[in-house]
């Protein structure tokens, strides 16, 4: 998983199950996989499936380039920080261990609170979150890139509500996950909120 050999064989036997006519969803298909790529082996076969044959070489626009890197970015994360056998944190842990409340760590980074808070829920796909994000992360948290990377692919926390909801029996509908864009325009961002991400967010 250090280069893009695991999510290209990953994607061939995709391929082979789609064309020896057994109909199994993306869903499905990625729920076999180790939990850590999970969500970056979906963008990346979603990204495959979009372009067309692995071995059609496509022209990738700047967009599509940097988005193919932050996937394969993120799994490189995710990896090395399972090699290390260090315990992984989520960016719940990584924000109470530097003593912040999620409103004061919005503010920092410039971002609705809402917007923030779903984040460290999980429900914001990974693979779009902006690398300046990550970044700003990394430096708030007085951390490393690699290691936000791995935190934003951990388990999110279970919150007090969920637990009893789970004891009760109660089903609850599942909240969506959303690509960084939609979670920023669903949150009401300020007008200097979407200015400080203006630049990665256009229609912001």
């Amino acid at each position: 998983m250090k280069d893009r050999s695991y999510f290209i064989e990953a994607a061939l036997r995709y391929e082979e199950l789609l064309e020896s006519g057994q109909i199994i969803s993306l869903d499905a298909f990625v729920a076999q996989e180790p939990p850590e790529v999970r969500e970056d082996l979906r963008a990346f076969l979603e990204f495959n499936l979009t372009l067309g044959e692995l071995d059609e070489p496509a022209i990738l626009s700047p967009a599509e380039e940097a988005a193919a890197s932050r996937v394969m970015a993120l799994a490189r994360a995710a990896f090395e920080r399972e090699l290390s056998g260090e315990p992984v944190q989520n960016l719940t842990d990584l924000r109470k261990a530097r003593q912040v409340t999620v409103g004061r760590l919005a503010r920092q980074l410039k971002l609705p609170v809402d917007l923030l808070a779903r984040l460290e829920r999980g429900k914001v796909r990974v693979a779009t979150i902006p690398e300046r994000l990550i970044e700003r992360l990394a430096d708030a948290l007085q951390t490393t890139t690699s290691t936000v990377q791995a935190a934003l692919l951990a388990p999110p926390p279970v919150s007090a509500a969920a637990r009893l909801n789970a004891e009760d029996g109660i089903v609850e509908p599942e909240e969506p996950v959303v690509s960084f864009a939609q979670a920023f325009a669903d949150s009401a961002p300020t007008d200097e909120e979407r200015a400080a991400w203006a630049d990665v967010l256009p229609g912001a």
